[in-house]
Formats: structure tokens, C-alpha cells, sequence
């Protein structure tokens, strides 16, 4: 089931960081007063333009949807300057980065270890962003790269990407498949194999949160 007319223009709002419908309109490329009748009559008339954005902004239409997440290979990614320029303040936020040591008794806090920008619509309250580490997901999310992470969302949703702090590998990135006897934790990367935990084993603290999206950032 798709999102109406309205709610995708909210979308888009929330990831550019605008205001007003007239934005949404300048962005896609579209008549405000086409973008004004298609809400109104809650008609997706322009998916050329939506698909032109999508490329552009290096995202999926499946935003539009509202599943509760997307297919394994087509997590959302976001784009931002690689240095936020001045002006840009309500459109942009520099976040630290966090790269998590291990999850071994008595292992540090994660440690920042560098700076992203990226826009403030996927930035919400209690998100973090990490830095992923290693090839298990390589194509999907590349080693050193940043993905946003919403610590509220900790509930497992079969098909979702969730981050990880297990005792046999610390901080890992994966898809989950709640199953009858267990949590099937499954690699992007076929090289590496999936791995499993009973139910009886799980401990919920093992979820550090839900993977919101991945950030390119651009040079301008």
C-alpha cells in the first residue's frame, strides 16, 4: 500500500529539510500548481519526476510505500555536501560518527571518530550514526561508510536492517529473520554465512537500533 499524495511531499520534506510545498515542487521539477491538484486529488501524476529525484538523491521509490521497511538491497541513501557550507544550518547537521570497540565485559564506549553532515530530516531524537567496519555487507553498506542508526527502534521487524553488538563478533550490521526457534542474522556479502540465536540466548541489549539509511556525501 502506497502513502497518499500528501505524505509523500512530507517525505520529501523531511529528507531536504523543507518548509513549504512550493519547495517540494522547485525540487521535483513540477508546476506548484500540478503538485497542488496531484495533493489534492491524491494522484501520483508526476512518477517521472519522482523517479528523476530518486535517481538525483540517490534513493528508491520505496519511500513511497508504507511498509514498515525496505527490501535488503534497496536501503535508502541519503546525500549531503561532504562540508556544510554556510547558510545551510536548517537544511544540514554535522553529527559524530561512532565506531563501537567490541562488546566483550568492560569493553569502552564507543568512540567518535569522525564528523558527517547530513540532512536533518533523518536525524531524529536518539539517532546515531556509526561507522560501519568490515565487508559483510559489502554493495549494500561499504567498509568505513556511515550509517544512521534510530536507537528508539530496537523491536525486530522480519526483513529490516538492524546493528548489532554481539558477544562472538561486537558491532556488526545486518538483515533479521525472526523465525520459530530463533533470530537469523543475514550477511549482504554471500561469502559470509548467516548466523543464528535461539530465543532462549537472545538478550535484547544486544540491539543497538533499526539502520534509517546510509549517507553519501558529495564534494560540491
Amino acid at each position: 500500500m502506497r502513502k497518499s499524495v500528501e505524505e509523500i511531499i512530507d517525505t520529501i520534506k523531511s529528507l531536504k529539510g523543507f518548509t513549504t510545498d512550493y519547495e517540494v515542487a522547485d525540487t521535483l521539477g513540477l508546476n506548484r500548481a500540478a503538485l497542488s491538484s496531484a495533493k489534492t486529488r491524491d494522484s501520483i501524476s508526476f512518477l517521472d519526476e519522482l523517479v528523476t529525484f530518486c535517481d538525483r538523491e540517490k534513493l528508491t521509490l520505496d519511500f513511497i510505500r508504507q511498509d514498515a521497511f525496505l527490501p535488503m538491497d534497496r536501503v535508502a541513501r541519503v546525500s549531503a555536501p561532504a562540508v556544510m557550507h554556510l547558510g545551510e544550518e536548517e537544511i544540514y547537521i554535522e553529527v559524530p560518527v561512532l565506531s563501537y570497540a567490541g562488546s566483550a565485559p568492560g569493553a569502552p564506549e564507543p568512540e567518535e571518530v569522525d564528523t558527517v553532515v547530513i540532512p536533518r530530516g533523518v536525524y531524529r531524537d536518539r539517532s546515531i550514526v556509526i561507522q560501519v567496519s568490515g565487508d559483510s555487507m559489502e554493495k549494500l553498506l561499504m567498509n568505513g561508510s556511515s550509517a544512521v542508526i534510530d536507537t528508539n527502534t530496537k523491536e525486530i521487524v522480519t526483513g529490516c536492517l538492524y546493528a548489532f553488538m554481539v558477544p562472538w563478533e561486537g558491532s556488526i550490521v545486518r538483515e533479521c529473520v525472526s523465525e520459530q526457534t530463533g533470530l537469523s542474522l543475514i550477511p549482504y556479502n554471500k561469502n559470509y554465512p548467516a548466523a543464528s540465536i535461539k530465543w532462549d540466548e537472545f538478550d535484547p541489549g544486544m540491539v543497538i537500533g533499526k539502520v534509517s539509511c546510509s549517507v553519501i556525501n558529495v564534494f560540491r
